[in-house]
């Protein structure tokens, strides 16, 4: 029956119908003739007339009995009922035959596979019968049906998560910048002010303002755009001492950009000091525990202009300065070090601590965004962190690694022996 099962239906059951009725056929007179041979082998005494040349004679023979009749009656009728019924078996087996050979198999296919479907069961597959009829045809069909609904709901999946996660690091990132204004009102209320203090409130409020805007037009974090502009090393360095000051309070952070020199002081809280920078110079800057001053940054004519300019997207950057920042400050004991360098083609930002350090797991598969769901909430932490102390879902991090990519970069997690982590990003 393979070649039946090959054919298309039409086909299928033009052949089959054309078997059975040639069956059917030869059957039916084979049961004709039978009937009649039957009726010769049975006596057959009638009366019947003479006619000779000159009178009719009536010649007598003796009766038939009562079977004799009976039998000759019911020759006759299967005679002509034998065919039929032949006939009508022929077409009802044929019929059978043509349903378990053709029809059966992907019907029970197509109702099992409905069935799934509608309990929100993708994940089975639906076999194709074998052979190219129409059944088959639309068996495949069905399983090409059910692939795409699974992929779109696979692709709703990962729209909802990949919301989820934009969601999530959109709170995340704010809430440094947040911090940062938080910082720089209560040195407002203190009577600290000068002009880098409200070029910093301007700044950080205009860059709230652009990523809200970034970020209620985008879908995902990999389609948040970058726009890379010569960005003065000077202003780098001031908004990372001032965002190491608010973000880092009580630890000795120690700043440094190439270019740029600051004379290392430790200022008394409340204290409003001024740092005079030396032009074309690569130094650092100590910021003591509790500090809260600002410095006055400029350069001069320098031999190597370029030194003193980066040419990259500030707004990222300082989205994952700042993450990297408070990360580390976070985990850190008493010092954080952040060094900005430049390694053709890449610009280098490292924020090393001396803290535990990271977990192994996360340095060799990298930072995952809610990685660590059903536990308390951490982003690079020590198991033994306690779960008050953050108050995120490896978002930070995640976030710092969606920008590097999405910069040309990447995110280098690692741990220096004896010292503690050190998270480098590179733009």
């Amino acid at each position: 029956m393979g070649w039946i099962r090959r054919m298309r239906l039409k086909n299928a059951l033009f052949t089959m119908m054309f078997f059975g009725l040639l069956l059917a056929s030869l059957l039916s007179v084979g049961a004709f003739i039978g009937c009649i041979q039957c009726r010769r082998f049975l006596p057959n005494n009638r009366s019947f007339m003479d006619f000779g040349q000159t009178q009719a004679v009536m010649i007598d023979q003796s009766e038939p009995s009562a079977g004799t009749e009976i039998l000759f009656l019911l020759l006759g009728i299967l005679q002509i009922a034998l065919p039929i019924l032949i006939f009508t078996a022929a077409i009802l087996i044929t019929s059978m035959l043509f349903y378990r050979v053709k029809l059966k198999e992907p019907l029970e296919i197509l109702n099992s596979g409905a069935a799934h479907i509608m309990e929100n069961d993708l994940d089975f597959a639906i076999p194709v019968p074998p052979g190219q009829d129409e059944l088959g045809q639309l068996c495949s069909a069905f399983e090409k049906m059910r692939k795409t609904l699974l992929a779109n709901n696979q692709t709703l999946w990962r729209q909802a998560e990949e919301r989820k996660r934009l969601n999530a690091a959109f709170a995340h990132d704010l809430r440094n910048p947040v911090t940062v204004l938080k910082g720089t009102s209560k040195l407002l209320r203190k009577g600290i002010h000068d002009e880098s203090t409200i070029r910093r409130l301007e700044l950080y409020t205009l860059r709230i303002e652009q990523y809200i805007e970034s970020m209620s037009s985008i879908q995902r974090l990999e389609q948040m755009p970058v726009r890379k502009k010569k960005v003065p090393c000077d202003l780098l360095y001031g908004e990372l001492v001032d965002t190491a000051r608010l973000l880092a309070p009580g630890l000795s952070c120690r700043v440094t950009v190439p270019g740029i020199t600051a004379a290392q002081r430790v200022v008394e809280p409340g204290e409003t000091s001024s740092a005079a920078i030396g032009p074309g110079e690569t130094s650092s800057a100590a910021i003591g525990p509790g500090e809260a001053s600002s410095a006055a940054i400029g350069y001069g004519g320098i031999e190597s202009p370029e030194m003193l300019s980066a040419e990259l997207d500030h707004g990222l950057f300082m989205i994952v300065a700042e993450n990297l920042i408070a990360n580390g400050a976070r985990f850190a004991k008493c010092e954080l070090e952040i060094t900005v360098e430049k390694k053709a083609p890449y610009i280098l930002l490292s924020v090393a601590d001396d803290g535990p350090g990271f977990p192994d797991e996360l340095i060799q598969n990298g930072p995952k965004p809610f990685g660590l769901a059903g536990e308390p909430a951490r982003d690079s932490a020590s198991p033994g962190l306690p779960a008050e102390n953050v108050s995120h879902f490896g978002m930070g991090l995640y976030s710092c690694q969606t920008i590097c990519l999405k910069h040309g970069g990447k995110l280098k997690l690692e741990n220096v022996k004896g010292h503690g982590a050190k998270a480098t990003a590179y733009f």
